[in-house]
């Protein structure tokens, strides 16, 4: 009896130091494991392929933790699980956190990592939009270099960012700043959805005025993007509740959402408005209260 030839599987690595691990990587074709939520589906359904290696990063301590810098800059690991990043108590609530609380349901925020979900690049990412409004940098580390990147260029299309295949997402750098971030989504359920939609708010205030701002959009376009209408109408008022709306309606001069399962395009259009002026509240009692990002 002929027997059916089963396709390659790759080897299975766990490095147990960041060294180590860099030489696996650099080595060849690898697929990175760190919580598993995503990877394992795509390779069980052929999305990514099992002659690649499987480097799994769990028990290289130096990608988890948070931290806060003296001077207010704070460090998340790559490898630091959603849940824990989402209870922390180490840095204030943020957009960041507030995306990693949203992710999927606890069992996946307990797997799940916020490096992996910002290397997914779902343009759905609970994560991302957050990544943008608080300008955080990301580092990328291979066996012979290091770059650190703007989250606003890390992204290239849905799935896809600029990260190369020997090289590694080390840790999400936000610099410091006395404003504060926030980010809002639409689901139609409270939990284990997807965004339809996601807006993500950064607000400095001196004065009583507004200094600077950034919003940017998860769900509303090919990758998370900056919405630079809607942030720079923000700068110089007071932010009362008109002109929070009116630069929250202009998150749709930026949005170019689809049609998909979760939504029509011209919903999203609908609900992005209210969403970015949720999102702008909340970042705008963050600041006002105090909380950094």
């Amino acid at each position: 009896m002929m027997r059916t030839p089963q396709p390659p599987h790759g080897d299975y690595m766990r490095p147990s130091n960041l060294h180590e691990l860099l030489t696996f990587l650099d080595r060849g074709s690898a697929s990175v494991l760190a919580g598993g939520t995503d990877l394992v589906v795509m390779r069980a359904e052929g999305m990514v392929d099992r002659a690649y290696d499987i480097v799994d990063i769990k028990d290289v301590s130096e990608l988890r933790g948070i931290s806060r810098g003296a001077d207010g800059t704070i460090t998340i690991g790559a490898a630091t699980c959603l849940r824990e990043l989402a209870k922390t108590t180490v840095i204030a609530p943020n957009a960041i956190t507030d995306g990693a609380a949203l992710v999927g349901g606890w069992q996946t925020r307990t797997r799940g990592t916020i490096g992996g979900n910002i290397c997914r690049a779902s343009p759905a990412g609970d994560t991302l939009a957050g990544v943008l409004a608080t300008n955080a940098q990301l580092e990328l580390v291979s066996r012979t270099s290091t770059r650190v990147v703007p989250g606003q260029g890390f992204f290239t299309g849905p799935g896809r960012t600029i990260r190369e295949p020997n090289e590694l997402l080390t840790r999400i750098i936000v610099p410091a700043s006395p404003g504060g971030s926030a980010y809002q989504r639409f689901t139609y359920r409270n939990a284990m959805d997807l965004a339809v939609v996601g807006v993500a708010a950064y607000v400095e205030i001196e004065d009583g005025r507004c200094i600077a701002a950034r919003v940017a959009l998860s769900a509303a376009a090919a990758t998370p993007v900056l919405a630079p209408d809607a942030g720079n109408a923000l700068v110089g008022t007071e932010l009362d509740e008109a002109c929070i709306a009116a630069a929250a309606q202009l998150v749709l001069n930026t949005a170019t959402p689809i049609d998909d399962g979760r939504g029509t395009r011209a919903h999203r259009c609908t609900v992005l408005p209210a969403i970015a002026r949720r999102a702008i509240g909340v970042a705008l009692e963050r600041a006002l209260g105090g909380h950094q990002r």
